[in-house]
């Protein structure tokens, strides 16, 4: 028996030794090298089992799917130039690296709803789905089957009675307890439902890593919902623990659609292996008059472990680094990576009014203690943070000046940036903007700005705690 252990435990610490040895191989980010060997130095066996399941970086092996490149239409080439037309400079490099980062082209016909508050949104999506006519396409991280879960539930069975066409994906992990009857029920009434990146024994830690992290509603090719809101309970203020859900989330109608409706039928080919077209899907809106005569520039900036280049996180490098006079923020997760650390500090160094709001208690305890840690020489450098205290904030909002915000599914973190499919709107549209400033503003009334010299005298276990978050802030 002896024996046997010991020859067990040769093989254990071989096999960690060349782990780290292929780890440092992968010639990753520096931070992240180091976090992982030691996650192994200290938990050989934990962390022999957590590098399986989220530390191999499958991207290089293709994981994902081939991306397809869309060719910009003579209409999307004039919209550009339209776009650009007396625009400032930052808004000019915007549209320029969406473009070229994410194939991303500007559409200008379009109308915009902001909602920050879950029951007077699933309230009008609801009733845009029961109005749906061709089809509906809907794609969450989370999937509940609970009293919200089985209004849209009651509702896509009407509209598939009355043939409509239904696409319905769902992240496999955030949706883990999504029940069995939920989907029967919807699949028997001939609704298309599957899980997007399912995790199934072998290959559990081939796709663990990867999540489905984008939210989107399309209604008949010419409604779309993007934003933070996901399909539960807890989203509308259902769940004691959160309290009210300080979330945003967008209404469009127009062309910005069109761009929701290429990702998700990308997200769908790569999920199904079949692929939908007609146009039936892409409506004409260039001459619709179901719109009002107003132009709203917006782009759709999507990324994920597929994308050659992380379009997203240069997206947001920009804005950062291009303020003049103020960047806000709001983000549940703030787990920022050295680049974007570096350039929100450079910025309010500047003379940037750099702004951030937080919640204030954790839905994941580690990651909040990791974002606490960054807070203190954020401080230092000039940003302003808060913490919300209405409720739980889950809003994924950056406003630069008077010239864009964007909102979408996007945390501050490494996970978003790299890891996650997501997806976010930017909107170069003053008025859009000081709307958005508007909420800004009621969010910092319902918050308490952080002050520097109480924060640095909180208790040692707390920094202690914090410290140790932070060592796995490069692989959270």
């Amino acid at each position: 028996m002896e024996h046997v252990l010991a020859i067990l435990a040769y093989v254990f610490i071989l096999s960690t030794v060349l782990i780290g040895v292929l780890i440092i191989m992968e010639k990753r980010n520096p931070a992240k090298t180091i976090a992982w060997l030691l996650v192994l130095f200290f938990l050989p066996v934990v962390g022999f089992i957590l590098y399986l399941l989220f530390g191999r970086d499958m991207r290089k092996k293709r994981l994902t799917r081939d991306k397809k490149e869309l060719d910009m239409s003579e209409l999307e080439e004039e919209n550009q130039k339209r776009a650009l037309e007396g625009q400032s400079l930052l808004v000019r490099r915007l549209i320029q690296l969406g473009e070229t980062a994410a194939h991303a082209p500007v559409t200008l016909k379009n109308k915009v709803d902001i909602f920050v508050d879950g029951n007077p949104l699933f309230d009008a999506m609801l009733d845009d789905l029961k109005k749906a006519r061709h089809h509906i396409h809907l794609a969450y991280y989370i999937v509940r089957d609970d009293e919200l879960g089985r209004r849209f539930l009651e509702v896509l069975l009407d509209r598939a009675e009355h043939g409509v066409t239904i696409r319905f994906m769902y992240d496999h992990v955030g949706s883990v307890f999504l029940s069995r009857s939920f989907r029967k029920t919807l699949q028997k009434a001939g609704v298309e439902i599957i899980p997007i990146l399912p995790v199934t024994f072998p290959i559990i830690g081939r796709k663990l890593n990867f999540r489905y992290h984008r939210k989107i509603t399309i209604v008949d090719g010419r409604i779309g919902y993007l934003g933070g809101f996901n399909i539960g309970d807890e989203y509308v203020g259902k769940n004691k623990r959160f309290g009210f859900w300080r979330d945003t989330h967008l209404r469009v109608e127009g062309q910005a659609v069109h761009s929701l409706q290429y990702v998700f039928r990308e997200d769908w080919e790569f999920a199904s292996g079949k692929r939908f077209e007609g146009a039936s899907y892409f409506p004409d809106f260039e001459h619709s008059t179901s719109l009002p005569n107003t132009h709203i520039p917006m782009q759709l900036v999507a990324s994920g472990p597929d994308s050659p280049i992380p379009a997203i996180l240069h997206s947001i490098l920009n804005m950062i680094g291009s303020a003049e006079q103020r960047l806000w923020i709001t983000t549940p997760y703030l787990v920022p990576d050295e680049s974007v650390l570096v350039a929100l500090k450079t910025a309010a160094l500047s003379g940037v009014d750099v702004r951030i709001v937080l919640p204030s208690f954790p839905d994941h305890k580690l990651v909040y203690h990791a974002s606490t840690s960054y807070i203190g020489e954020l401080l230092i450098n000039g940003v302003r943070i808060y913490r919300y205290h209405k409720g739980f904030l889950h809003a994924k909002v950056l406003l630069v000046d008077e010239d864009v915000v964007s909102v979408g599914t996007a945390n501050m973190d490494a996970r978003s940036f790299y890891l996650n499919f997501e997806a976010n709107y930017l909107i170069y549209d003053p008025a859009i903007v000081k709307e958005m400033e508007r909420r800004f503003e009621e969010d910092f009334l319902e918050s308490q700005e952080i002050n520097l010299y109480q924060f640095i005298r909180r208790p040692l276990y707390q920094h202690a705690l914090e410290s140790v978050a932070r060592l796995f802030s490069p692989i959270m």
